[in-house]
């Protein structure tokens, strides 16, 4: 897939379920010293699975990797790099040519040790799918009809992303989403009058 896509909010659930295809679902991240300062907190914290070398051949070897084909792809990689200012502040358009996927931005050849790898995989933030609901935050059964005194938000609710997850658009949808629940169920909750 294309590296350079778009910004991290935008591709990491679509880049989650490609890494979910591939053997032991799992990926490697690449760096080098010119990146490993942008890379986020996340990386730094103690349980991350990662090693370095001061070779592609024994960073291979450490990540338990095929090293032959691992050093042939980064060279490939290296040399598809076009010329252009690296910005990773922006789209760049600093891209590689010749290679099967492209990257579209970013591109900075693998080539100042020591290296960095982590291994990575997918968690699950939530389901795509979840619970149909109204506008008004109710509940809908099977067959399309309200449930009565059940209203939904937050994450569990489905019919919001399909392939992909624009960061923060959860919270976005379960802010609102909530106070619409809380406001219907309270309007439920006076019109029925205090429990027998």
């Amino acid at each position: 897939m294309d590296e350079g896509a778009d910004y991290r909010n935008y591709t990491y659930a679509k880049y989650g379920a490609e890494i979910l295809k591939q053997p032991e679902r799992i990926a490697f991240q690449i760096f080098d010293q010119k990146v490993l300062h942008l890379l986020r907190d996340e990386y730094r914290i103690p349980e991350v699975t990662k090693v370095e070398a001061d070779t592609l051949e024994e960073l291979a070897e450490k990540l338990g990797i095929d090293k032959e084909g691992f050093v042939r792809t980064i060279a490939e990689f290296n040399a598809a790099v076009q010329d252009g200012v690296f910005n990773p502040s922006i789209k760049d358009g600093k891209c590689t040519k010749g290679i099967t996927p492209p990257k579209s931005n970013w591109a900075l050849p693998i080539d100042t040790p020591p290296f960095v790898g982590y291994a990575v995989t997918c968690g699950i933030t939530f389901t795509f799918g979840g619970l149909r609901i109204t506008p008004n935050a109710e509940v809908l059964d099977t067959e399309g009809d309200v449930i009565r005194g059940l209203f939904a938000c937050g994450e569990l609710v489905g019919g919001l992303f399909y392939h992909n997850y624009p960061g923060g658009t959860g919270l976005t949808s379960g802010a609102v989403f909530g106070k619409i629940a809380g406001k219907m169920a309270a309007r439920r909750a006076r019109q029925q009058g205090p429990a027998a």
